[in-house]
């Protein structure tokens, strides 16, 4: 039985418009399932039986007990980047010398143990922190040469880019009052040139501010003792957007800031990772993960 690529998205811009089609032929092809509305898009019933995640080394069962409630964007959308923490880092929390080596061969960091790795992690409460909805895709603890512990949050894209501030929200009047936390953080942090700060709040450069800004924080808050904090973007080198505005952000970063902003592509960050698996259960999730997010 043949299945059908489904249907595409004709405004897509040119990356998305590849990796929708990527992703409806995985459907299709490798999963050998139907499609609902969209080709990239599981049926409720395929998506309730964990298709859109790698099956194998407990990456289900670990977004069953994150949200056990059915979500659409989660479960059953195969292109949003909502469910790609949970295949590229699950793995991680039962393999920390891996872990380990993976992260202190691209990050300024020495890491001497794995504490926690975390999915979709914000510090509670909101208040004490950005008093927002910010998260960290992937939220990584760890103990460092000094006997410190320090922590890293990673933003996950896929063929995300900026958008827009709702009007009326939250946010935007917290972004439009020079006097909210955002704006104190950034003064008291020092992560930033003076003369750049009037940059940040722009569409282009705002979550990998405010995400910054979440680290700092938790950095700030002296009764969690955390010593460091690395902000990295993760995204597939196709997505050109995050290439520039990644190089653009890390000039607005003072001197001594720069070396805790990192970035590293879907495709550096595999092949990290498959010179270094030890077993055949690692190398057929490396493959999953290039088979299921890479393409030309």
């Amino acid at each position: 039985m043949t299945y059908d690529i489904g249907k595409q998205y004709n405004i897509d811009n040119p990356f998305k418009k590849k990796a929708r089609l990527h992703q409806s032929k995985y459907r299709s092809e490798i999963l050998q399932v139907d499609f609902d509305e969209y080709g990239n898009r599981l049926t409720e019933s395929d998506a309730n039986l964990g298709l859109n995640f790698y099956n194998g080394l407990n990456i289900f069962k670990a977004v069953k007990q994150r949200y056990p409630k059915y979500s659409k964007g989660l479960y059953a959308d195969m292109l949003r980047s909502e469910h790609i923490p949970f295949n590229i880092f699950i793995p991680f929390k039962s393999t920390t010398e891996l872990t380990k080596y993976i992260f202190s061969s691209f990050l300024p960091v020495e890491i001497v143990e794995i504490i926690a790795i975390e999915i979709e992690y914000a510090p509670s409460p909101a208040k004490d922190y950005l008093n927002d909805r910010t998260a960290f895709d992937t939220f990584i603890e760890y103990r460092n040469a000094q006997n410190k512990n320090g922590i890293i949050g990673i933003e996950v894209k896929y063929t995300e880019q900026e958008y827009k501030l709702r009007q009326g929200s939250k946010e935007e009047k917290d972004i439009q009052n020079k006097d909210s936390i955002y704006y104190q953080l950034t003064k008291n942090s020092g992560l930033y040139k003076p003369e750049k700060i009037t940059e940040l709040p722009k569409d282009r450069y705002r979550q990998v501010w405010r995400n910054h800004l979440l680290g700092e924080s938790m950095i700030l808050k002296k009764a969690l003792r955390y010593s460091e904090f690395t902000s990295v973007i993760l995204y597939p080198t196709g997505n050109h957007h995050f290439t520039e505005v990644a190089k653009e952000y890390r000039e607005f970063l003072s001197r001594t800031s720069k070396d805790r902003f990192c970035t590293i592509t879907f495709e550096a960050f595999f092949e990290l990772i498959e010179q270094n698996v030890n077993s055949e259960e690692l190398r057929d999730w490396v493959n999953y993960l290039k088979a299921r997010y890479l393409f030309e």
